[in-house]
């Protein structure tokens, strides 16, 4: 890529220049998967820039898109970022008022939604958003009407191409490319401005990370609305000049990794929890003999991944089981993920240890990394021959860091964000006088430069004897018991831990068909003695390890998974705590009563 490339739109440009026909996106539709090449996009782009322009939209104005991954997701942030505008990406699992907020606080004036529901969904807000002058409907059936009654004017995606082509605004590196919301645990979501330079000084480093080039493949599974799918998993593929293909949902995950066979695969690690509970759970209902020889397998991966994780030969006494293992027993897992991968990148939250190593026995090339929208996002990633697990690896080329005196991980580079758009006292919080970024996160950094990220600063729990514990860490070794698909700790000020706990109700299938149990609805589940007596014995074997203040006092079992659709998670699957302790005040009240 030329280096005199100062931004997103210019650097597409180029790319479909060189690439042209080939396919830059691929979707399903109606069953089989179609290729959209770099040009096609290009003239999309550019009939869309060319009616925003028509709507007024000028630099440094916000233009706002509500969609699931799609190729038109691409079109429409290309023909923003062409006019030198401003992306604002929205969520389309966010509530109304999350939604309403974030096009509010950011004053975006089209918004582009992709399905006749989002669309809906603006109309019923359009009172409370009146900069919005225009809805562009994504989808191909939309049809477009005029605005009235104080509502935007509903324009199609395939009707915006009449005028001449509107050129594209050259702009420079330090223009704003994007404002994303960060939903963040606790308060009104912040938006976090992006330079076009903060996200390709990003893109740069992940490149000479992961070697990624034009013979690369992504099935993009993450909503794009999210920066870490979105820096490291579009427009770091369109500067390697890769290929995305875009996941029918969660739920066909699995049948498309199958066709479409990726080279690279970003997740977060609840995806990897789910897999690995699955595998479990057939090993358990499998043969005596099978098990004997999972077992054996997955001790002997172990130990030869060691080896490899620090580029060293594996030793005959582990290498020729390996060579057996590698067949009967590994190659399945292994394809579970298409098996063509160079790399399966777990980030947005800390990937338990177990798991890590399970995969990496395996001989799934698993990635872990770390990062933060306020840095573009991504910070640091264990790479292959230099994985260390239990961290996240060492910083990228361009980023430095180190601790605070209280342990923080402070950040400096060019990837880090401009600042919180319209809040200036929390951006002079977040980065400090040096250009020192303060993440939030408590690490420690060996000697070689290893971060491992040990808690969230504002998420210690101080009991009231004085101990400090992280919530994080035991919810992360409880949502890695097969029977808890959720957990959350609670205990702040007060004498011992408790948690709540959600079921992994398929995982308990088996026994709650035994128990007579399996007709009965979940609400009724939770308070069933049987039940609660497994998760009680559950509890001590967990606690064992565990010194008295960090062990779980009591539980209470929750019937329905913590969602983001009840405020409960961020996007990105984070626990909200305060939204939960909110939500189950009463059962928490009970489980610190004498």
């Amino acid at each position: 890529m030329p280096d005199q490339i100062a931004t997103l739109h210019e650097l597409f440009e180029h790319q479909a220049a060189k690439y042209a026909a080939r396919a830059f996106l691929r979707d399903k539709r109606n069953k089989a998967w179609t290729d959209h090449s770099w040009s096609a996009i290009a003239n999309s782009a550019t009939r869309l820039r060319t009616a925003l322009a028509w709507l007024g939209i000028r630099p440094g104005d916000r233009v706002a898109i509500l969609s699931d991954n799609s190729p038109e997701w691409v079109i429409v942030d290309q023909a923003v970022l062409g006019l030198g505008a401003i992306v604002v990406p929205l969520y389309t699992t966010s509530g109304i008022d999350e939604t309403r907020h974030v096009i509010a606080d950011s004053g975006a004036k089209v918004i582009a939604a992709n399905g006749a529901d989002h669309v809906k969904k603006l109309i019923s807000i359009a009172p409370s958003i009146p900069n919005v002058s225009a809805i562009i409907a994504m989808h191909r059936e939309a049809t477009p009407e005029p605005a009235r009654d104080g509502e935007p004017a509903i324009m199609s995606l395939e009707s915006t191409a009449s005028a001449p082509p509107t050129p594209i605004v050259k702009g420079s590196s330090e223009d704003l490319a994007t404002i994303i919301y960060t939903s963040g645990t606790t308060g009104p979501s912040k938006g976090v401005m992006l330079s076009h330079g903060n996200i390709l000084a990003n893109c740069r480093d992940a490149l000479l990370a992961l070697n990624l080039d034009d013979r690369d493949e992504v099935l993009s599974v993450l909503p794009v609305a999210h920066s870490f799918e979105r820096t490291a998993g579009y427009y770091s593929v369109m500067m390697a000049g890769g290929t995305i293909s875009y996941a029918e949902g969660l739920a066909s995950v699995a049948s498309n990794l199958q066709e479409a066979r990726p080279t690279v695969l970003l997740v977060v690690p609840r995806l990897l929890e789910v897999v690995y509970s699955r595998i479990m759970k057939q090993v358990e209902s499998s043969s005596g003999l099978r098990r004997t020889m999972f077992n054996a397998a997955v001790s002997v991966g172990k130990d030869a991944s060691e080896y490899r994780n620090h580029s060293k030969p594996v030793p005959a006494h582990l290498a020729l089981p390996m060579a057996i293992f590698r067949k009967l027993v590994f190659a399945r897992v292994r394809a579970i993920f298409g098996g063509r991968l160079r790399y399966l990148i777990s980030g947005g939250a800390p990937l338990p240890k177990e798991i890590f190593r399970f995969f990496a026995a395996a001989e799934v090339p698993i990635a872990e990394g770390y990062g933060l929208t306020e840095a573009a996002p991504v910070v640091s990633v264990n790479l292959a021959g230099r994985t260390r697990i239990g961290t996240v690896g060492r910083a990228l080329a361009s980023i430095q860091v180190k601790t605070a005196p209280d342990g923080e991980l402070l950040v400096h580079g060019p990837n880090v964000m401009r600042g919180y758009y319209n809040r200036d006292d929390e951006t002079r919080e977040a980065i400090d006088e040096s250009g020192w970024l303060h993440t939030g996160d408590i690490a420690s950094i060996d000697q070689d430069g290893y971060i491992a990220i040990t808690d969230r600063k504002k998420e210690i729990i101080v009991l009231s004897g004085g101990k400090n514990i992280s919530p994080a860490n035991l919810e992360t070794r409880l949502a890695t018991e097969p029977i808890i698909a959720q957990a959350c700790v609670i205990g702040d000020r007060r004498k011992h831990l408790a948690a709540l706990l959600v079921p992994n109700l398929e995982n308990l299938g088996d026994y709650l068909k035994k128990s007579g149990l399996a007709s009965k609805p979940p609400e009724e589940l939770v308070k069933e003695p049987e039940l609660r007596q497994l998760f009680q014995a559950k509890l001590r074997e967990f606690n064992k390890p565990l010194s008295d203040v960090e062990a779980i006092s009591s539980f209470a079992l929750i019937a329905r998974p913590f969602t983001q659709e009840n405020g409960e998670l961020t996007p990105t699957l984070k626990l909200r705590r305060k939204v939960v302790q909110e939500h189950y005040r009463e059962q928490i009240e009970s489980l610190f009563r004498d």
